[in-house]
C-alpha cells in the first residue's frame, strides 16, 4: 500500500482544502493533524490507516490526492496569471484613457483656432488615438470635422471676395465694388486690401461727382445754344413765311387765269367729241348688225357642214360594216361634244362608245334645277357638277389617245361587223377599259386576261403583273382594308376591283415594331405577311417591305432582294431594288399636308420598269433626290385643292371615289404636267376602307406601297 510520513503528508496537501487550514491544524499533534486534514480532504476511513509515524492509503487513493494537488496549484496559477494580466490591462487602459484625453484637448484646443490645417491634424490624431470609438468622442470628432468644412468654406468664400474685390479695384463700376467691399468685410477679408479698396471707392466717387458737375455744365451750354438757334430759326421763318404768302398770292393769279383757259380747252374738245362719238355709234350699229348677220350665216354653215360630215360618217361607217355597242348615232353625237373631229378622229369613236357604255359612278344622282337645267349631286358629300361626273374622264383619255396618233380608222379586216375596240400599242400599253361584263372566270387564264387588259400589260406570271408598271391610262379601281390591333403591329390587305361584283385579293402589309422609323412588310399571302419580317429566310410569296427614317419623313419602297452593305440579304444574292421614295417636308398632321416628294422609276419603251439598283449609299434615291440626279425618274406631287367660292373653301374632286373627310385623301400628279392627269389617288370612304385608283406610271405594289406610307405619316409614329 502507498505510504508517507505524517509530516511529509501535511506539508504536501496541508493547502489542497484551503489557505485557512494551515492555521487551523497548527496547534494539534502530528497524527491529530493528519486525521484532520484527511477529514477535509474528503478521504473515507476504510481507505487509509495511521501507523505511528507514517500514514497508509488504499491504492489510488494517494494518486486521487495528488492529482486534487495538481489541480488546486494549477487553478491558483492561473488565479494569478488573471491577476497579473488584469493588472498590465488597467496601466494600458489608463495609458490609453490619457492618451485619448490629451489628442481631445488638442483637436478641441485646435478647433477654438481658426487654423484649418492643424485641426486636420488633431482630427487625425484623435481619430488615431481611438476618440471616435466612444459616443461622446465621436459627437467631439464630428464637431471637429464640421468647423472644417466651416473654415475651408469660410477661407473659399473669403479668396473669392477677395478676388471679386480685386477685380472691383481694377475696374471703374462703384456699385460693383461697394458689393465687393461688403462682401470682403463680411468675409473678415485683409484688412490691406480692404483699406485699399475704401481709397480706390473714394476716388472714383470723387471721379463721378466732378463727371457729373461737368455734364450739368455742357447740358446749360447746349441748352442755351439750342435756345439761341430756335430764336434765329424762328426768325428766318417768319421771313420764309412772308416770301411764300407772296408767291402764293402771284401763283393764284396765275393758276386762276390757266383754269379758266383749259375749262374754254375742255368745253371746245367735249363739243369734239360729241360730234365723233355720234358719227362712231352710228357706223358702229351698222357694223355691228352686219357682223351679226355673219356670225348667224356662220354658224348655220357650221351647223349644216356639222350634220353632212355625221351623215357622211355615219355611211362610211355602215359601209364599213362597223357597228358599236350604242347607238351609232348616239357614239357621233356624244363624239362631237367630248370634242373630236369626226374628219380626223373616226379611230377614236370606241372612246364615245365605251363612255355611253359605262355605268355611273357610284354615289351620283341626276338632278334637274327650277330652269330645267340638268346637274349632278353626290349623295353624300353634296358636291355639284354640271358635267356628267365621267365626262372629265373620257375626254382625258381621247386627248391621251390623240396625243399617240391613232385618230385615223384602220379599216382592214372591219367589214366582218366586228364592235370597234380600243387598240393595243405593241403588245404591252393597251388601253383597255375595265370589263363591262359579269363575274370573272375562275381560271388562271382567264384572270390573267382580265389583269392584263385592265394593267394594260402582257406579263404572264402574277407577281409581275403585280409588282411591273400598269401602262393603262384609265385608272384601275382599288381599295384597302385596314385591320387596327390594340398591340400594334396594324395589318392591311389590298385588293384589286376587276369586275363589277368582283375583287381579287392582291397583298398584305404588316407592320413591324422597330427601334428606328417604321417596317412594313408586304407578301402575296396573309400567313406570310405575319412572319416576312427580313431574315434568313423568307417566304416565297414576299415581294418588298416600307422602311422610313428616325423622323418618318423618308420612306422607301424595296423589293425582296439584298440590300450592298450587306445588313439584310434576307437570303437573297441579287441586290435590291428601289421602287419608290418619298419625302415628306411636313406631316400629313400639320398645315400643309401636300409638301411631298414622291419620285418613282420610269417605264421604259418595253413597258418594263427603269431599275434604280443602288450600290452604295450615294446611288440611294433619297440622296439622288437630294442632289438633283433624277436620271431615270419621275417625279411627282400632291395635286393642289382649288377655290370654290360658291361653298367658299378650298376643294378637291374625288370624282365620288372620297366620300369621308380625311388628311388620308391624296391625289398625285407629274411635277412637271397637268395636275389634271392623276396618277394616284385615295379617298376613305369607310372607317377602315379606302378607295386607291392608279394608273401609268404606278404599279400594284407601289400604289399599295404609297398607301401604307400615308397610313403611317398621318397616324404620328414618328
Amino acid at each position: 500500500p502507498d505510504r508517507m510520513p505524517f509530516d511529509e503528508f501535511c506539508g504536501n496537501f496541508l493547502v489542497v482544502p484551503g489557505l485557512g487550514t494551515k492555521a487551523e491544524l497548527a496547534g494539534k499533534a502530528p497524527k491529530d493533524r493528519v486525521l484532520a486534514l484527511l477529514q477535509k480532504l474528503g478521504v473515507p476511513g476504510q481507505k487509509f490507516r495511521c501507523g505511528k509515524a507514517r500514514v497508509f492509503f488504499a491504492s489510488g487513493v494517494l494518486e486521487g490526492l495528488r492529482t486534487r494537488r495538481l489541480e488546486m496549484q494549477a487553478k491558483v496559477a492561473v488565479a494569478i496569471q488573471a491577476a497579473g494580466r488584469g493588472h498590465i490591462a488597467r496601466k494600458a487602459a489608463r495609458q490609453l484613457r490619457r492618451v485619448r484625453e490629451e489628442a481631445l484637448q488638442a483637436m478641441l484646443s485646435a478647433a477654438a483656432q481658426e487654423d484649418v490645417e492643424a485641426l486636420r491634424a488633431a482630427i487625425a490624431d484623435a481619430r488615431a488615438a481611438g476618440v471616435h470609438r466612444y459616443a461622446a468622442g465621436e459627437a467631439s470628432v464630428a464637431g471637429a470635422e464640421e468647423r472644417v468644412a466651416a473654415l475651408v468654406a469660410e477661407l473659399r468664400a473669403r479668396r473669392e471676395a477677395e478676388g471679386a474685390l480685386e477685380k472691383a479695384i481694377g475696374a471703374a463700376d462703384i456699385a460693383e465694388l461697394e458689393v465687393a467691399l461688403q462682401r470682403a468685410a463680411g468675409c473678415k477679408s485683409d484688412r490691406a486690401l480692404l483699406e485699399r479698396g475704401e481709397r480706390r471707392l473714394a476716388t472714383l466717387k470723387e471721379e463721378e461727382k466732378r463727371r457729373k458737375e461737368e455734364e450739368a455744365r455742357l447740358a446749360e451750354i447746349k441748352r442755351k445754344n439750342v435756345a439761341a438757334a430756335a430764336e434765329a430759326e424762328k426768325k428766318v421763318a417768319e421771313e420764309r413765311r412772308k416770301r411764300e404768302a407772296e408767291m402764293a398770292s402771284r401763283d393764284a393769279a396765275l393758276v386762276k387765269q390757266q383754269t379758266e383757259a383749259k375749262l374754254r380747252q375742255k368745253e371746245e374738245l367735249i363739243k369734239q367729241q360729241s360730234r365723233i362719238q355720234e358719227e362712231a355709234e352710228t357706223a358702229d350699229a351698222e357694223s355691228i348688225r352686219r357682223s351679226v348677220a355673219e356670225e348667224e350665216e356662220a354658224t348655220q354653215r357650221a351647223i349644216e357642214e356639222e350634220e353632212v360630215l355625221r351623215k357622211q360618217v355615219l355611211q362610211e361607217l355602215e359601209a364599213d360594216g362597223v357597228r358599236f355597242r350604242s347607238g351609232t348615232e348616239d357614239v357621233l353625237e356624244y363624239a362631237v361634244y367630248l370634242g373630236m373631229d369626226l374628219r380626223e378622229d373616226v379611230g377614236l369613236l370606241w372612246i364615245a362608245d365605251q363612255a355611253l357604255q359605262a355605268d355611273d359612278p357610284e354615289g351620283w344622282d341626276q338632278c334637274e334645277s327650277p330652269n330645267g337645267d340638268l346637274y349632278y349631286m353626290h349623295e353624300v358629300t353634296k358636291q355639284v357638277l354640271w358635267q356628267h361626273p365621267l365626262d372629265y374622264q373620257y375626254q382625258q383619255l381621247y386627248l391621251e389617245e390623240k396625243k399617240k396618233g391613232q385618230g385615223r380608222l384602220d379599216r382592214r379586216g372591219s367589214s366582218n361587223g366586228a364592235v370597234v375596240a380600243p387598240p393595243k400599242h405593241g403588245g404591252s400599253r393597251g388601253i383597255d377599259a375595265p370589263p363591262a361584263g359579269g363575274p370573272v372566270g375562275s381560271s388562271d387564264d382567264a384572270l390573267r386576261r382580265v389583269l392584263q387588259q385592265l394593267l394594260g400589260t402582257s406579263h404572264t406570271e402574277l407577281k409581275r403583273l403585280l409588282t411591273e408598271p400598269a401602262t393603262c391610262r384609265v385608272p384601275v379601281r382599288c381599295f384597302v382594308i385596314r385591320h387596327k390591333s390594340r398591340m400594334g403591329g396594324a395589318r392591311f390587305d389590298f385588293f384589286m376591283s376587276i369586275s363589277k361584283t368582283d375583287d381579287m385579293y392582291c397583298f398584305t402589309a404588316k407592320k413591324w415594331s422597330v427601334s428606328k422609323g417604321c417596317y412594313y412588310s408586304i407578301a402575296l399571302d396573309q400567313d406570310d405577311a405575319k412572319r416576312a419580317k427580313a431574315s434568313s429566310s423568307m417566304p416565297e410569296s414576299y415581294v418588298g417591305k416600307v422602311r422610313s427614317d428616325r423622323k418618318a419623313q423618308e420612306y422607301t419602297l424595296y423589293d425582296d432582294g439584298a440590300s450592298f452593305d450587306g445588313k439584310d440579304k434576307g437570303g437573297k444574292s441579287e441586290l435590291r431594288c428601289e421602287l419608290l421614295h418619298v419625302n415628306f417636308s411636313n406631316s400629313l398632321r400639320n398645315r400643309n399636308p401636300g409638301a411631298m416628294t414622291v419620285v418613282v422609276p420610269e417605264v421604259d419603251s418595253e413597258g418594263g420598269m427603269v431599275p434604280a439598283r443602288p450600290k452604295d449609299a450615294a446611288g440611294q434615291l433619297n440622296e439622288r433626290l437630294k442632289r438633283g440626279d433624277l436620271g431615270g425618274l419621275m417625279e411627282l406631287k400632291n395635286r393642289e385643292p382649288k377655290w370654290n367660292p360658291t361653298s367658299n373653301m378650298y376643294q378637291l374632286d374625288f370624282h365620288g371615289r372620297a366620300t369621308l373627310a380625311s388628311c388620308k385623301n391624296i391625289q398625285l400628279h407629274p411635277k412637271h404636267g397637268e395636275q389634271a392627269d392623276v396618277s394616284f389617288l385615295m379617298g376613305k370612304v369607310e372607317e377602315n376602307k379606302f378607295n386607291v385608283d392608279f394608273k401609268a406610271p404606278f404599279s400594284a405594289l407601289q400604289a399599295f406601297a404609297f398607301a401604307l406610307i400615308v397610313f403611317d405619316n398621318s397616324s404620328g409614329s414618328f
